[in-house]
């Protein structure tokens, strides 16, 4: 049984999950109560997995890997989702460390493995207890880089109660389509709220991704996109819109690993990205201006990732 967890709360977050509106979808219930709205996340630490993750982005990972605490449910339910196995908010929350010294104390040691940087992986629903895990680390000293890795469906309002307390955002900008995102996410209205939250991240972090002297990550904006197979025009309008809205000086991440988890009623998701359909996404975005972009190779789909049964990385095929 997990602990009471609001004895580390703020009266303000207290008040938040007690008609919560965390992200856009302000379903309103109370989470204090037990209530649970579209991500089906009441009061709980739902914290699935901590460990040490050397497949982010370079600047982020460099050569030890960075601490990633992958919270449980989302508030997007992607179908495609990598993570499925604890993102899909109809299974019921895994809550792998009951307590909230048990997270601090696993954090505390993968940090010890990794670099001074601290991922937290679809904490939009779990924007309190993020924060009372941040403080609980700070109590002890232990001051990492936090990093906010977010489906990008994201109220402003909460965004900015983190300006001074993320330093780097890591959003996806999945869709520019809005029936594209309906039918893969739930989230019709998901393009233009994306963008403003974009455009929030952007107004508090700049074009620039800051390092110190030795390039280990200080600050900074990183937009992913997932490219989907049979869908390049939907990667081009959504790149269009981050040039268009923001800049073509922010970093890109564009990401080839899309790799289907299961069968799907969709026959265009059952199968991985082509080269030529990669190579049409990457040319447009230099074609747009952008000049700060991490690129893959398409073998990125076999990539290490977390296996949430045995708490380890597994390689998928």
């Amino acid at each position: 049984m997990e602990e009471d967890i609001l004895k580390y709360l703020t009266e303000e977050e207290v008040r938040q999950l007690s008609a919560c509106e965390l992200c856009p979808r302000k379903c309103r219930v109370n989470r204090i109560k037990g209530e649970k709205g579209f991500c089906n996340t009441g009061l709980s630490l739902a914290v699935a997995l901590i460990i040490n993750h050397k497949g982010e982005e370079p600047v982020l990972s460099k050569n030890k890997g960075i601490t990633n605490v992958f919270f449980s449910h989302c508030n997007c339910r992607c179908i495609f989702c990598q993570n499925y196995k604890i993102s899909d908010c109809k299974t019921q929350v895994k809550s792998l460390y009951p307590t909230m010294q048990e997270v601090i104390d696993k954090i505390e040691a993968t940090l010890q493995t990794s670099e001074n940087v601290l991922g937290f992986v679809s904490p939009t629903h779990q924007i309190p207890v993020m924060k009372a895990v941040i403080r609980q680390l700070h109590l002890r000293g232990i001051y990492p880089k936090i990093v906010y890795n977010c489906g990008g469906y994201e109220n402003v309002q909460m965004l900015k109660q983190l300006e001074d307390i993320v330093d780097v955002y890591l959003p996806d900008m999945k869709y520019s389509d809005n029936e594209l995102a309906k039918r893969f996410s739930s989230a019709p209205d998901y393009p233009d709220i994306a963008i403003a939250a974009l455009k929030e991240m952007y107004r508090q972090k700049g074009s620039p991704v800051l390092t110190d002297k030795d390039g280990n990550i200080e600050s900074g904006l990183i937009i992913r996109h997932l490219v989907l197979p049979s869908y390049v025009n939907n990667s081009k309008n959504a790149l269009d819109a981050i040039a268009w809205e923001l800049s073509p000086n922010v970093t890109l991440s564009l990401m080839s690993q899309y790799n289907p988890p299961f069968e799907m009623k969709y026959p265009e998701l059952n199968t991985k990205i082509s080269q030529q359909e990669y190579d049409e996404v990457t040319d447009f975005a230099f074609g747009l201006g952008f000049h700060k972009i991490y690129l893959q190779e398409l073998s990125s789909c076999d990539s290490v990732v977390p296996d949430f049964d045995n708490n380890t990385f597994i390689r998928n095929s």
